[in-house]
């Protein structure tokens, strides 16, 4: 990938340790001396998510002190949905066309599956729930991609633009389909809004409801905003991440003390069933169809 961007050393360049070594980006003189250059290579440090600590890690963890007095001590919040998702996204959704055209393998945001990856050190709130995090990882998904449109226009990214515009509709939690020109701004409200309100069991189970008896994508008339040649791709788009929503809102009732809708085993067969977008076609979006027809069966 390297020699194909015209980079001589991998390890070196911004390009690529601005996410997968972020320590290395970090000026030597805001290290202790203990640190150990060559983790450097591998580390993370807090600050990576939570901004400079120098002004607030002696406080922190004190419980009365007010988060907003951290805040302004450039404690970066990651309270929320919305705040999360936004530390995240950058490194786990965007590809340049460089990055493309070198065969970056592809990248897809779903904030609570990720989330989960990390050792939890932090208590959620009371309304917190593992649906509304992936209903905004979702929008801000998104948004991040409309914005790279923007700058980097190309019908592969309208095909992903659309399929998650189709998986927001497929949920019915209130979003509505937007023009090219207005969905940054909209994504990114949309958002904020889910991310401020409760999101209950009912609520969670209705919209997972909705997502596997939805089968507008599969149809012949689907994606007619997207070129021909990249119809398929966006329905492989779809079918990605309405898999990975089927299962994290699966998870969100099995987390709330609710009866789950499937046993978690039953999802399997549907993952096997999206193999990355590029290479669905009729055939494959067919045997997908059947999965989810099978799933939606097995639906306690």
């Amino acid at each position: 990938m390297a020699q194909k961007m015209g980079i001589e050393s991998a390890p070196d360049s911004v390009s690529c340790t601005a996410c997968h070594a972020p320590m290395k980006n970090v000026q030597p003189a805001l290290l202790m001396p203990s640190f150990d250059a060559k983790a450097a290579d591998k580390d993370f440090s807090c600050a990576n998510c939570h901004g400079g600590a120098e002004q607030w890690i002696l406080s922190h963890t004190r419980p009365e002190y007010p988060r907003a007095a951290l805040e302004k001590l450039g404690m970066r919040p990651l309270g929320t949905a919305y705040q999360r998702a936004n530390a995240c996204v950058a490194c786990h959704q965007n590809l340049s066309d460089e990055l493309v055209k070198a065969n970056h393998p592809p990248l897809i945001f779903e904030l609570d599956g990720l989330l989960l990856e990390q050792p939890k050190h932090w208590r959620e709130d009371a309304d917190f729930s593992h649906a509304k995090t992936w209903l905004v990882g979702q929008a801000v998904a998104l948004r991040e991609t409309a914005a790279q449109a923007q700058k980097q226009p190309g019908e592969a990214r309208v095909a992903e633009i659309e399929a998650i515009q189709e998986v927001l509709l497929a949920s019915e939690t209130g979003w509505e389909r937007k023009s090219p020109a207005d969905l940054v701004k909209a994504a990114d409200d949309f958002a904020k809004k889910i991310s401020s309100a409760p999101m209950s069991a009912a609520q969670t189970r209705a919209a997972l409801g909705k997502l596997m008896l939805y089968r507008k994508p599969f149809e012949l008339s689907a994606f007619a905003n997207v070129a021909a040649e990249q119809r398929m791709r966006a329905v492989g788009h779809y079918a990605e991440r309405v898999a990975l929503a089927i299962d994290r809102l699966n998870q969100s009732l099995i987390a709330a003390g609710e009866k789950a809708a499937f046993a978690e085993e039953s999802l399997d067969e549907l993952f096997k069933a999206a193999p990355p977008p590029k290479s669905f076609d009729a055939d494959v979006a067919e045997n997908f169809v059947r999965k989810l027809d099978a799933l939606s069966v097995d639906r306690k």
